[in-house]
């Protein structure tokens, strides 16, 4: 949930199948960020209202304005019991159902008074919920058949129109002023809003562009405040927590929307090249997982907040959130287009995910530097059992050095180096050898 910093009928009849999807309480109260029961008890509670994603686009087409969750009228909210009709019925597919924004407010009495974030975040949606040309009871896929990954999933279950729920702070939380039940419900919905931007299932979209003026008129103010999105101490954190194990597709900075993109597919999963994809272009250039220690030296040295109070309390929401999440099995960072300092960083945070077996690096820009971090990693760690480096430009230096890893690394039992056009004979030699005596190990180059 981002801050202004300034001074002072869906649903239908589940089956045996798709009930056991969705996990007991018991299993959620384990983790929060894997299950999808705290999602829906944010909303069961009251302590989020969770947007329709046809309303907003309607209330964009007709002029209108976001208001405060209390002047909002009931059809612009799905229902508790709606809401979880729907998780049942999508199954495994319940993530692309949930959409948290990340956002800086423009104003202390109106996040988005002139709707600037409000045209662009439509505009996405109508994208994600194929509306773009569409009529009154029909999904348009566009002239090229693309569904975006939400369409697809509706369309897979038999649910018919697609629609998603949005997390947007102001529409979703409770604003003051607030009644006594309202101010009581207003900090169980922060907590639970971390579970919407970190999950490792749901979808953010960091709508981290800013309107013309607004950096000149934060340096202007008394204090200055943070000029842009990068730089707020609340949305870097919400980036950040964003950042940690989703996987790209599902992380977007629609700042880096193009206008081929938003005329073509949201997708990810569609043929065709991934420049025509919102899923794709947004998704690149995206950090790293940060660790603890990193988010508090920037919080502390770069970042702006009014309240100065609030870095230790970031800080801290931070480091209990990675503590709950570095359990994951699987690091899925493809299509990002990081390079060889990206991987670095990786490396260095890497140790941190004590569990993870999958790590897909596939399609992005790592050189030998990079490739050589991985190696060293490799070097102790027991855990990791698939990498995948398809697509990149590890050459014969950077497939040495994993060569040579992988004579002391016994627990890694596939590698995919495919499309790595740049290594010759000599590096594709070394990894062979490297792994000729290993029984049931899968190579693939």
């Amino acid at each position: 949930m981002s801050r202004y910093e300034l001074p002072g009928g869906l649903g239908g009849p589940l089956t045996a199948q798709s009930q056991t999807i969705v996990t007991s309480a018991a299993a959620a109260a384990r983790n929060a960020y894997f299950d999808v029961e705290t999602l829906l008890a944010s909303v069961e509670s009251g302590a989020i209202a969770a947007v329709k994603g046809t309303w907003l686009v309607g209330l964009h087409k007709r002029g209108g304005r976001l208001a405060r969750r209390q002047d909002l009228p009931p059809e612009a909210f799905w229902s508790a019991g709606e809401l979880r009709r729907v998780v049942l019925a999508l199954g495994d597919d319940f993530g692309v159902l949930f959409v948290a924004l990340s956002y800086r407010w423009l104003a202390k009495e109106h996040p988005d008074p002139d709707g600037f974030h409000l045209g662009i975040v439509a505009a996405v949606a109508e994208l994600y919920l194929n509306l773009r040309g569409g009529i009154k009871g029909r999904v348009d896929l566009g002239p090229r058949g693309y569904a975006s990954q939400l369409t697809a999933a509706f369309r897979r279950h038999g649910l018919g129109l697609p629609e998603f729920a949005l997390f947007w702070d102001f529409a979703s939380l409770h604003q003051p002023p607030r009644t006594d039940a309202e101010a009581e419900l207003f900090p169980k919905g922060l907590q639970n809003s971390n579970v919407w931007y970190g999950h490792a299932r749901t979808v953010v979209w960091m709508q981290s562009e800013l309107p013309e003026g607004f950096a000149a008129r934060m340096r202007a103010s008394k204090p200055p405040l943070a000029e842009t999105y990068e730089d707020s101490g609340w949305c870097y954190v919400e980036a950040a927590i964003s950042a940690a194990i989703k996987p790209g597709f599902l992380r977007l900075d629609l700042a880096k929307r193009t206008e081929k993109a938003m005329a073509c597919a949201y997708g990810p999963d569609e043929p065709g090249s991934p420049d025509a994809m919102l899923a794709c272009v947004c998704a690149r250039r995206r950090p790293p997982p940060p660790s603890p220690e990193t988010v508090r030296r920037l919080l502390t040295d770069e970042k702006r907040f009014t309240n100065s109070s609030d870095v230790r309390k970031v800080a801290d929401l931070y480091a209990t959130f990675f503590g709950k999440v570095t359990n994951v099995d699987e690091l899925v960072f493809k299509g990002l287009e990081w390079g060889d300092a990206d991987v670095v960083e990786l490396c260095e945070v890497l140790p941190r995910f004590a569990a993870v077996r999958t790590l897909d690096l596939s399609s992005n820009k790592i050189g030998p530097e990079g490739a050589s971090a991985l190696g060293e990693a490799l070097k102790v760690n027991t855990v990791l059992t698939f990498l995948g480096l398809w697509l990149n430009n590890i050459g014969d230096e950077g497939a040495e050095a994993i060569a040579e890893a992988l004579k002391v690394n016994a627990t890694l039992t596939k590698l995919n180096l495919e499309g790595n056009y740049n290594m010759g004979d000599a590096g594709k030699r070394a990894v062979r050898n490297a792994v000729k005596d290993r029984s049931g190990f899968v190579l693939e180059m």
